[in-house]
């Protein structure tokens, strides 16, 4: 019988976990989705919205809230040029 996978840590374990609030702009709506990213830190919430934003080629944009006050927001469009130049 195999051993279970290491499951990825988030945070450090005593780290409180944060709540951001994440909307994705899709082109197929008229609202942008509301989702929540549960993590330890902003760069691990900006790494995911990332993610997210790339899922779908219908995402247009995200922006990330904590707190009401915006962290983070990119396109579709800046997304691509930021992984274009790094490459």
């Amino acid at each position: 019988m195999k051993a279970p996978p290491e499951r990825a840590s988030v945070a450090e374990e005593d780290a409180p976990l944060r709540t951001f609030s994440c909307f994705i702009i899709d082109d197929r709506y008229a609202v942008p989705t509301l989702s929540f990213l549960l993590v330890g830190d902003e760069a691990l919430a900006r790494e995911l919205a990332l993610r997210r934003l790339m899922e779908s080629p219908h995402h247009r944009g995200i922006e990330v809230l904590e707190g009401g006050e915006r962290v983070f927001m990119r396109t579709r469009a800046e997304a691509a040029e930021r992984a274009d130049a790094a490459a």
